[in-house]
């Protein structure tokens, strides 16, 4: 490998990370007989043209979301199992008296399924998917007004931004479309962006993404919000080394569902 050229140096590098998601400075320097100097030197061009993101030690590769639009019908049949995982895991964050706001798509609905019927607390979403949920909670259900955007199946608009700005509540909990530490969460959707940037702004506690692993290094049009803005993740399986040491130095905890 020593007589690669660095163009062909690091094509070898993307193929190798597009394959393994994520690798270490240490494995692939001696995957292809080079200093780990390097391999970082080859890490930070490609970072620089946004292929590939620097990781404590490592890199993960960049997955670009494909164009289009969100659409709830699509995420209700993706990935079912490891949205079941996550969704239980994150409904345990959930405490009595709690005020949440429930950003848009299935995790977030599916929740309902797994909190205890009896506890009080109360959920603030324009999501309507949450609505067929709440048949037999002592939970209060406040559903936000706004103009019903069938795609999302949510309400959205001047109306929703205005009642979320009246609201404290103690957490709120985002669905992921993408997630990446250069580019934060990302959507490809403006409605959903502006909505969920609104919720983050006006919750006085904690704010919980909810990712399956497929979300990790994929980045979508718009960002909804940087990593630091985040305090838990929930993910349905480990995150690889390097990237849950630099979310834990922003300050981010990461919940692995069971």
């Amino acid at each position: 490998m020593e007589s690669l050229l660095p163009a062909e140096r690091r094509q070898k590098i993307l193929d190798i990370i597009a394959r393994e998601l994520t690798i270490r400075v240490s494995s692939l320097s001696e995957m292809l007989g080079v200093s780990e100097m390097t391999i970082r030197r080859d890490l930070d061009y490609l970072g620089e043209r946004g292929l590939a993101e620097r990781t404590h030690g490592g890199a993960v590769f960049i997955k670009r979301r494909t164009p289009g639009k969100f659409q709830y019908q699509s995420s209700v049949q993706t990935n079912p199992d490891e949205r079941t995982r996550i969704a239980r895991a994150a409904a345990t964050l959930i405490e009595p008296h709690d005020m949440v706001y429930l950003g848009e798509g299935a995790s977030t609905a599916e929740m309902m399924h797994f909190i205890n019927p009896d506890m009080p607390f109360t959920v603030f979403t324009n999501n309507l998917g949450v609505v067929p949920q709440f048949q037999g909670q002592a939970a209060e259900l406040i559903v936000l007004g706004g103009a019903y955007t069938p795609e999302t199946h949510a309400l959205a608009g001047p109306i929703t931004m205005e009642q979320i700005r009246q609201i404290n509540a103690s957490k709120v909990f985002l669905g992921v479309d993408g997630l990446s530490l250069r580019s934060g969460l990302t959507t490809p959707n403006l409605d959903i962006a502006a909505i969920e940037r609104s919720m983050i702004q006006y919750t006085r506690g904690k704010v919980i993404a909810m990712a399956d692993n497929s979300k990790f290094g994929l980045v979508a049009e718009v960002v909804v919000a940087p990593i630091h803005q985040i305090d838990i993740i929930v993910t349905d399986q480990k995150i690889p080394g390097g990237f849950q040491k630099d979310l834990l130095q922003m300050g981010v905890e990461v919940i692995v569902a069971q």
